[in-house]
């Protein structure tokens, strides 16, 4: 069976997939209808060993390809071009008023798998470096731009040839034409299985099969024909010399949507009591033929439903009755299981998308926060705080529910992934704001929480939209132990957190010294030395007790309390430099200025702890890692490191200027006239 898993790999490596068959195509307003849409977007699937709706597949595949999850039908891919051409109808795809076409991701799917024809000629694939275009031969638009399936197909040979030989060469050493012709070629291969998911219904042996065994007949269909084609191909001789084995592999991948296996589309729960892998059309007929086993009734009776939606076209009312019965069976089987009841509740949090709104509010609770210093002591600054109190509070219920929602979808306490760290850090850096402006009202509190939470909300769709990947993930085998995990894990943030608030007290008061607004001393900045203090002990309490607890459950994991892990050392390193500083101004060997610089030097620590060693790529606790995140921490870096500057600038001033000098000089006497 290796020997034949070769070849097949080779197959996918070489072959393309075949256009629709001739046949009458439906309309595409099908595919938007609102009640087809909304009974796909609630069809739980399983994918990497989660299950969830439909919906999220296609958002996230959408994303991966074109980094948005919408599309313009135009010729150009921005809502500005001319709508396209059904080539079906020769009409422009058009809504009322003539104006283009826009698809949500699970009616672009939809498109791509009834409608191929269309889904190939709309602007999909997003290339950021028009070089990789030349050097694959095909004419070039602009310096970034956007491709169809059709204008890339021409230079598919030459694309899957470089492809090849460039995966062999390290990521890093890659040039930027290179990587973005990997990304390219599997960014194409998707999209061309996705174009050919439902090819093991509309040709699974090809248009015109040859020396088909006895028992099939045409047309094929693989509910009813499966297990006589495995036998013959199992029968003797060569796959290879069949005539449409290739054709059947084809229809295989196609079926499964994709060239990774763990994100293969699952769709099919299996019985009660039987292993958590779903089986999905592609599954089903790759393992007949690695195996050469019969499948079993209920699976074939899965691809009859599955056959019983596509053939139901083009008549819309068959359709409709064929996919609610498809949606129907999938969700009676998942809850026997157990399984698929937050689907629902998945599909609520896509929609509401907490964050992408939190941000918004945030950056409009700092607009008003910056108000307050227009007049104060005015009711207008009265007014403008309490707008800033009510949207900040908005903003920050918003990003914890968002977190809430995300843990009771996936069962476990909130942290496992970077993004997912950057969620929690974000909410608390928020909630801790607020919760410092009912203590001191003094607006300082609402100037953390808009710049922490607008920067981490932020950051968290960033990184989103670069990883185009599902956010909410399985654990691995070792973490899925939830006493520790819901432990170690949130106090270790909960201190990251709180040291980020100091780091960030310690920022605003070098700015606003900048600006002069107040004087070494001062009623304002002994407030902000006193809460960035109270934030650096309660940092230390967290990130010591986080630590503890997360060698313990190393201990219990992995036989060893303590391993000089980069992220162990990470959180010693945190826990070291807020011991300095307390003992260091307990001693009286710092200052105010001092102590905010020291604070400045811990928010450096975190950002390494935190974003910095997952890049390193060793150590157990490597995860996370993401390309092109280094310039952005140099970048901070470089940025306290200028206030650092001036910190140690104002400090030495400060200190070796004589009081005298500094002190306002007496009036000068009126001398009497002579």
């Amino acid at each position: 069976m290796k020997t034949l898993r070769l070849v097949l790999l080779g197959l996918f490596s070489l072959s393309g997939f075949a256009a629709a068959a001739a046949v009458e195509l439906p309309s595409l307003d099908l595919f938007r209808d609102k009640e087809v849409v909304e009974t796909f977007a609630s069809l739980p699937v399983q994918e990497s060993g989660r299950i969830k709706p439909l919906e999220n597949v296609a958002s996230y595949r959408l994303l991966r390809l074109r980094a948005r999850r919408s599309i313009w039908l135009t010729d150009s891919g921005e809502m500005d071009g001319n709508p396209l051409i059904d080539p079906a109808t020769q009409k422009a795809i058009t809504k009322e008023g003539g104006k283009p076409v826009k698809l949500n991701a699970v009616e672009w799917l939809l498109m791509s798998w009834f409608r191929p024809d269309i889904g190939q000629i709309v602007p999909l694939f997003k290339v950021d470096n028009s070089s990789a275009i030349t050097e694959l031969g095909l004419k070039a638009k602009a310096k970034r731009d956007q491709y169809t399936f059709a204008e890339i197909e021409p230079a598919r040979q030459e694309l899957m040839e470089k492809r090849k030989s460039y995966v062999l060469i390290p990521a890093k050493k890659q040039t930027p034409e290179q990587r973005m012709i990997v990304q390219l070629a599997a960014n194409f291969l998707d999209y061309e299985m996705i174009t050919g998911h439902f090819d093991f219904i509309r040709s699974p042996l090809g248009e015109k099969p040859e020396k088909l065994p006895e028992g099939v007949q045409m047309p094929v269909r693989l509910s009813k024909s499966l297990n006589p084609l495995i036998a013959n191909l199992h029968s003797g001789g060569a796959p290879m010399q069949i005539p449409w084995f290739r054709d059947l592999f084809r229809a295989a991948l196609g079926a499964m949507m994709t060239g990774t296996p763990e994100q293969q589309l699952r769709i099919f729960p299996p019985a009660p009591g039987a292993n958590n892998v779903w089986a999905g059309p592609g599954a089903i007929i790759l393992d007949a033929i690695n195996t050469g086993k019969d499948t079993s009734a209920d699976k074939l009776a899965w691809l009859a439903l599955y056959e019983d939606v596509y053939l139901s076209l083009p008549d819309a009312a068959k359709f409709k009755a064929a996919s609610k019965t498809l949606l129907t069976k999938i969700q009676d089987a998942a809850k026997l299981r157990g399984e698929g009841q937050y689907v629902t509740l998945e599909r609520h949090a896509m929609r509401a998308d907490y964050f992408f709104y939190a941000q918004w509010i945030f950056l409009a609770g700092f607009v008003f926060v910056a108000l307050t210093w227009v007049s104060p002591g005015t009711r207008f600054e009265k007014t403008a705080r309490f707008a800033a109190w009510l949207l900040l509070a908005s903003a920050t219920g918003l990003a914890v529910t968002g977190v809430v929602i995300r843990c009771i979808i996936m069962q476990r306490p909130p942290i496992t992934t970077l993004y997912e760290t950057i969620l929690f850090i974000g909410s608390s850096c928020a909630l801790l704001g607020l919760i410092a402006e009912w203590i001191t009202k003094r607006g300082l509190g609402l100037l953390v929480t808009a710049i922490g939470g607008t920067a981490c909300m932020l950051l968290s769709i960033q990184f989103e939209a670069s990883e185009a990947t599902d956010t909410l993930q399985q654990l691995q085998a070792v973490l899925i132990t939830n006493f520790w995990l819901s432990t170690h894990v949130p106090m270790i943030n909960l201190g990251y957190a709180a040291c980020m608030v100091a780091a960030l007290i310690s920022m605003i008061y070098f700015i606003q010294r900048m600006f002069c607004v107040f004087k070494t001393g001062s009623e304002d900045a002994r407030l902000l030395s006193r809460v960035a203090y109270g934030f650096i002990a309660a940092g230390l309490f967290l990130a010591l007790v986080g630590t503890v607890l997360g060698g313990i459950w190393a201990n219990y994991s992995w036989g060893r309390f303590w391993g000089w892990d980069p992220k162990e050392n990470g959180a010693l390193m945190i826990v070291l430099m807020c011991l300095v500083i307390l003992h260091a101004r307990l001693g009286g060997y710092i200052r105010e200025i001092g102590l905010h610089c020291c604070n400045l030097i811990l928010g450096c620590i975190v950002i390494f702890s935190w974003f910095g060693v997952n890049q390193l790529g060793v150590g157990l606790h490597a995860y996370g890692f993401t390309e092109g995140i280094w310039p952005k921490i140099y970048l901070y870096w470089l940025s306290q490191l200028l206030l650092l500057g001036f910190g140690l600038g104002l400090g030495l001033y400060e200190r070796f200027t004589p009081k005298a000098a500094k002190a306002t000089p007496p009036p000068v006497p009126a001398t009497s006239a002579s």
